[in-house]
């Protein structure tokens, strides 16, 4: 039985957003499997984590304490324990090149839009992507996409892989008092300025005007932006741009369900779960044509831009969609027991190994 540390303390960051939401999924069914021992930090250091929370600590701080000391304690007791990563950081250590790890990198969008990151971040995030590439652990990408952008940076590890990110969207009940029929467009994200909302807003214009929907539901943070930029267009379109804010997770899947199509213009992105999500239920995909995005959507999305973005191909492609039902083909894939067993496969070769020396 392999035992595994799970570095949970992303936990302390509360602008994670996605990756938070991914780690979590994560967590949750390493946990469920019968052959390892699958431990949150927050849980193992109980005490430790709980102060970091109120004197809010780095858990860059609080990673590298507990790494270190469970590296000694592991040199000292003979006990394998592998360490697991769900955010890029590996801890300074002078003990090991982290042979016993597995890190996560989502994406490089600070290499992509350098504008929104302080000097100070970018040079943090490449010291440490770069430090990555060098040692020995287990460096898991979200997408190839997302890995080709890291060798271009940085190079390729010795120990590198592709695991798309968890999906868990089930199928819920619809709401009690059901919806209006209104056709609507779902933008399930927060406001970033790479996720173009000026486009976003722009093809709905379009879409309304040509009758295919009637509304654009929009969910996350952000609204106050969102709304200066509504502000701007004719008053019948403003007046049916619905910014929802933050929702519970039900609803959100039966806003997903419940949609004429799921829209993301985004100019870049490392996996674009929200869209995941919505094709994992069957809900048609708008989207802007990235290699992500082609990489994971390329048989099941419409494509603005590449595919064109006039009402009368996005009808076309809607009424299809309709007709012929198409199921994603990485939903498999991306189902959360399967994306936790990938995970815990990655160091059954060390365990192996391990048992076979005296």
């Amino acid at each position: 039985m392999a035992a595994y540390l799970y570095y949970d303390t992303v936990r302390l960051n509360k602008a994670a957003g996605g990756v938070l939401n991914v780690s979590q999924v994560l967590l949750r069914h390493m946990r469920l499997s019968p052959d390892d021992r699958v431990v949150p930090v927050s849980e193992r250091h109980p005490r430790l984590f709980a102060l970091a929370q109120r004197l809010k600590i780095s858990r860059f701080v609080l990673d590298t304490l507990l790494y270190n000391f469970h590296r000694l304690r592991a040199l000292i007791t003979g006990e394998q324990l592998f360490s697991m990563f769900p955010n890029y950081y590996l801890p300074l250590t002078l003990l090991g090149r982290h042979r016993d790890s597995v890190v996560i990198v989502h994406d490089l969008q600070y290499k992509a839009y350098p504008q929104y990151f302080g000097r100070l971040k970018r040079l943090f995030l490449d010291w440490n992507l770069w430090r990555a590439a060098r040692s020995a652990a287990d460096v898991v990408f979200i997408s190839r996409s997302s890995q080709r952008d890291f060798e271009r940076h940085f190079g390729r590890g010795a120990r590198s892989s592709v695991i798309f990110n968890p999906v868990d969207a089930p199928r819920v009940a619809p709401a009690a008092v059901a919806a209006p029929g209104a056709r609507y467009l779902i933008a399930a994200y927060h406001y970033y300025p790479h996720k173009n909302f000026a486009g976003i807003l722009a093809l709905f214009e379009r879409m309304k005007a040509a009758g295919l929907v009637d509304y654009l539901d929009i969910t996350g943070n952000g609204a106050a932006e969102v709304q200066r930029m509504v502000s701007a267009m004719p008053p019948e379109v403003r007046e049916c741009v619905r910014h929802r804010g933050l929702v519970p997770r039900n609803e959100l899947l039966r806003l997903y369900q419940g949609a004429t199509a799921f829209i993301s213009l985004s100019t870049f992105e490392g996996f674009n779960l929200s869209a995941a999500e919505a094709a994992t239920l069957g809900v048609p995909l708008l989207l802007s044509d990235i290699p992500v995005h082609r990489e994971l959507f390329a048989d099941y999305a419409f494509f603005a831009g590449s595919d064109g973005d006039d009402p009368e191909q996005i009808a076309q492609y809607l009424a299809h969609h309709e007709h012929a039902r198409p199921a994603w083909v990485h939903a498999g894939t991306c189902a959360p027991a399967n994306v936790a067993r990938r995970y815990l496969m990655l160091k059954r070769g060390t365990l192996s190994l391990a048992g076979a020396v005296p």
